[in-house]
């Protein structure tokens, strides 16, 4: 029996398996990441050199968490659960009612226990901002 095939599989999975037990550099960690450029009120890029902060989305894609009385419905469409209307339903409640903590996320209509908890590592309330509430219509 020819041993060269098992050879080859070996060596493909050593060759495959090594980078992956290698401790990976060390990366400076931008701790409080800011916003250099922003387009429609969402951050496009941002630095650790410091400046206003990070808006929309980015925010998650850089460590940081939303706040559900201040994000815009775009920026909640990117939470797991969260589509367009569901995203409307969580301005229109923060407007009616500021939330005070992520449990008040269960006033939305759509978001009980399970939903509202696998939200809440997304989220960072921060009780004492003003909701943002869209311009009422005449």
């Amino acid at each position: 029996m020819d041993a060269r095939p098992r050879a080859a599989l070996l060596l493909g999975a050593a060759l495959v398996a090594l980078p992956l037990l290698r401790r990976p550099p060390e990366a400076a960690a931008c701790t409080d990441p800011a916003e250099r450029a922003a387009r429609d009120g969402h951050t496009t890029e941002a630095s650790c050199a410091g400046g206003a902060p990070v808006r929309g989305p980015a925010r998650l894609v850089l460590g940081q968490r939303l706040d559900p009385n201040t994000a815009d419905p775009a920026s909640l469409e990117v939470l797991p659960g969260i589509g367009p209307a569901r995203a409307e339903a969580i301005v229109a409640a923060r407007c009616r009612r500021r939330f005070a903590s992520a449990g008040d996320l269960e006033r939305v209509p759509g978001i009980g226990p399970r939903s509202r908890a696998s939200l809440e590592p997304w989220l960072a309330v921060d009780p004492a901002e003003t909701p943002a509430c869209p311009p009422v219509q005449p």
